[in-house]
């Protein structure tokens, strides 16, 4: 057995182990653990309330899990016992710089409507990164391009289609070098016309390498594009493996009525 120490190669993007997360008594997600390599793109599929935007929000603490434990890029996120025995962040500093590294594009764009679309996209770099506000804008301008926006840079939300202000959103979490990106459902919102045009940036970014955990109900997407799908139901992990297992030889009983559309 070999005593090297792991490097940035073989340390996993993410690791969530034994996820529980309980809403009162309602106990939402019931032990979900998922790891995920450099330039995996996993699919999460499941019908409404399965605990999929749960989960997503878990791994980055917009909800915090009632045990369990996530690990990005090796480093374990420090939780501690309140006196009511919630979980609450040991570490607000390591939380904040983490969450910088996990960006993540939510159903409703959720973009500044007082800024253009490339002040959205310098704000988060400047402020949060500290970028100079010059190389900000040049990074900007280039992520604007990759997602097809860079016409509109100067435009407010407001006077963008559906799609463009997603497009928008994604090049914001794209102006974070980020080392994971987490979609939570990023078409639900959308026309279905303009849902190709997300879809078609999403899977450039694929193609290039970036590691994606995408809640999502685009069948097509998590066929073509993901490398591991994952089905949740009633905050249980169903199925989970390689798109073409999954799909064309589903072992459980309850994705197989999903992908019949029995289950909604």
């Amino acid at each position: 057995m070999s005593n090297q120490s792991p490097t940035s190669e073989t340390v996993p993007a993410l690791e969530v182990e034994n996820i529980f997360k309980n809403f009162g008594a309602i106990e939402v997600l019931k032990g979900i653990s998922v790891t995920a390599k450099e330039h995996d793109v996993i699919s999460i599929l499941g019908s409404s309330g399965s605990g999929k935007s749960t989960f997503l929000r878990c791994i980055n603490l917009l909800e915090i899990p009632t045990s369990g434990s996530v690990r990005v890029k090796g480093e374990l996120i420090e939780m501690k016992k309140l006196r009511n025995g919630e979980n609450a962040p040991a570490n607000r500093k390591q939380v904040d710089r983490i969450r910088s590294k996990l960006a993540m594009v939510f159903q409703q764009f959720n973009l500044w409507s007082h800024m253009t679309v490339i002040q959205n996209v310098c704000e988060a770099p400047v402020h949060v990164l500290k970028v100079p506000k010059k190389e900000a804008k040049e990074h900007a301008q280039s992520v604007l391009e990759r997602v097809g926006l860079y016409d509109r840079k100067d435009y407010y939300p407001a006077h963008l289609s559906g799609g463009q202000q997603q497009r928008a959103a994604i090049a914001r979490a794209l102006a974070m070098n980020p080392d994971l990106m987490l979609f939570d459902e990023p078409t639900s919102a959308l026309d279905p016309e303009l849902v190709g045009e997300v879809l078609r940036v999403m899977r450039s970014l694929a193609e290039d390498g970036t590691t994606m955990l995408v809640v999502t109900h685009e069948m097509g997407f998590a066929r073509e594009v993901s490398n591991r799908v994952m089905f949740l139901h009633q905050g249980r992990v169903e199925e989970d493996g390689l798109p073409s297992e999954v799909f064309d030889h589903p072992k459980s009983a309850r994705f197989k009525e999903f992908l019949s559309g029995s289950l909604k």
